[in-house]
């Protein structure tokens, strides 16, 4: 397992003891720090994150918020 996998790895076990499997605006915005669900709103559109639609609501696979979050560390 190479070093950015582990981190991964590390950072999927993390928010899935938090949030489960999916993962709503407001997790990802508590998760990123903001207080603006519209901050998070315009993170999950620059980073492509795709949502999943359970009824009305758009939720996001915790796997790939994982994935984005370890992937894109130190890029500025």
């Amino acid at each position: 397992m190479t070093p950015q996998q582990a981190a991964r790895k590390e950072k999927r076990d993390i928010l899935r003891a938090l949030y489960g499997g999916m993962m709503t605006l407001a997790d990802l915005t508590h998760e990123l720090g903001y207080t603006d669900p519209k901050s998070a709103r315009r993170w999950v559109e620059d980073t492509g994150l795709p949502a999943t639609a359970f009824g009305g609501r758009k939720k996001y696979d915790t796997d790939e918020v994982a994935r984005v979050l370890v992937d894109r560390r130190g890029m500025a």
